[in-house]
């Protein structure tokens, strides 16, 4: 998969899983590669620190939270995925 795809996926899994809970690097690093992807947890604290950056997360000391606007973009990006989803997937 291209990289650009890739780091897109990453994003949204780690918005979703820190909707769930508070996530670190280490502890998300597993379930993000169970996917498919091969990223150390230096990489993915590059990612969470990137969402943070835009607002979207949270961070206290290596916990991550998702904040308000956090959520207001996974709202979002699950209302595409879904659209997507319909088109792409189940339509094949």
């Amino acid at each position: 998969m291209h990289s650009d795809f890739e780091n897109s996926f990453t994003r949204i899994h780690l918005l979703y899983h820190a909707n769930v809970n508070a996530i670190t690097p280490e502890e998300i690093q597993p379930e993000i590669n169970s996917h498919g992807y091969h990223y150390s947890a230096q990489q993915i604290k590059e990612g969470l620190d990137h969402l943070t950056n835009e607002g979207y997360l949270t961070n206290k000391g290596s916990q991550y939270d998702i904040t308000l606007s956090g959520k207001d973009e996974l709202r979002s990006v699950q209302q595409h995925l879904e659209t997507l989803y319909q088109e792409v997937i189940k339509n094949k």
